[in-house]
């Protein structure tokens, strides 16, 4: 039998995540579209078809003909509702950031136990087929240890939402661009590299996003338990992109190896000391392009396997209680102008 979808918020991603599930319609139908703006929950029931809307979460959690409940709310929401919906006895994937902090984080993940249901968190740069392939490579010793990273994202957050906007707001968003932007990479970086020891962060608001709270430039510096150091810097203020990427999401990375390098200015290249094939120079991957929307097609398809299958999600929840408790050493660097660790026992959980 099919797994009965409740999806909650249906704004701009949400569209992605719908999709996801129509590509899965063998698995799953979305069979109620929620947000507190009636005619926007009518405007995604009508384009899935046979679906009903509804403007109150309470009640989509509440309904026995759902099985899975997915969360595309503002970040502060995130909490209460996936721990009702666990509580419930529902499946959740929740949209990225999985919290607004690491206490959110925890509960969620508690309830989910208790419940003995599936908990997955939307991190879906995990999932695109560019960086698979370039974990497959990683897992190869194809440019061996990794000394070093980079990664670069230049947005202006006002050429895509109004002032106004929940974005701006430092309470509903959890933060700035640190908790909206950065938690893609490093989540992603923990997927290939491995656990985070200390970072440091210096942040500021730019005025360039009017009504922005939370901090709009971030420059982040990290330490991995392997030994490996990376840095990030995140802007919401950039006017233009200024480094020539031409793969989504368009954001710099490059990967620094004793053996090789991997980056991605003007598509995916390899070079490599101990492959052939990559050992004339930088090799330019013959990676399969995507679309967006297919990163979250590959996302929702992960999501219904496992809770067919009860296997652990590779963004679970459990999992990420480790990038959550990144980010919050992050912003407690640029509160105190120290060098934080992130708690070990926490990423163990």
């Amino acid at each position: 039998m099919k797994l009965r979808v409740g999806l909650i918020g249906c704004g701009k991603i949400a569209r992605m995540h719908a999709h996801g599930f129509q590509t899965a319609s063998d698995l799953a139908e979305v069979v109620v579209c929620c947000d507190e703006r009636e005619e926007i929950a009518q405007a995604m029931a009508l384009s899935l078809g046979s679906a009903k809307a509804a403007t109150r979460w309470q009640d989509v959690v509440e309904r026995e003909d759902i099985d899975v409940v997915d969360v595309c709310l503002p970040h502060y929401l995130h909490a209460p509702v996936v721990i009702a919906a666990a509580q419930a006895k529902k499946h959740v994937l929740v949209e990225k950031p999985f919290a607004t902090n690491l206490a959110e984080a925890i509960a969620m993940v508690n309830a989910a136990d208790q419940a003995g249901t599936v908990l997955m968190v939307g991190q879906h740069q995990r999932y695109g087929s560019d960086h698979r392939h370039i974990k497959a490579l990683l897992d190869r010793g194809v440019i061996g240890r990794v000394l070093a990273v980079r990664v670069d994202s230049n947005q202006l957050l006002s050429d895509y939402y109004p002032s106004g906007h929940w974005l701006f707001s430092k309470a509903q968003a959890g933060g700035g661009i640190v908790i909206s932007v950065a938690v893609h990479k490093i989540d992603l970086l923990r997927y290939l590299l491995g656990e985070i020891r200390r970072v440091a962060s210096f942040q500021s608001i730019s005025g360039l996003n009017v009504g922005m709270e939370g901090e709009d430039i971030a420059a982040i510096s990290l330490e991995f338990e392997n030994g490996t150091v990376g840095e990030g810097f995140f802007t919401f203020a950039a006017r233009h992109r200024p480094i020539p990427i031409t793969t989504y999401p368009f954001e710099l990375f490059i990967l620094y190896g004793e053996e090789g390098m991997i980056h991605n200015i003007q598509g995916w290249h390899v070079y490599s000391t101990k492959v052939k094939e990559y050992s004339n120079g930088p090799t330019r991957l013959d990676i399969p392009s995507q679309e967006y929307a297919e990163w979250f097609d590959y996302e929702i398809w992960h999501f219904l396997e496992c809770i067919e299958t009860r296997a652990e999600p590779i963004s679970s929840g459990r999992d990420n209680l480790g990038t959550i408790a990144v980010l919050e050493a992050i912003y407690q660097s640029a509160k105190t102008g120290q060098v934080v660790g992130v708690p070990p026992h926490i990423l163990e959980e």
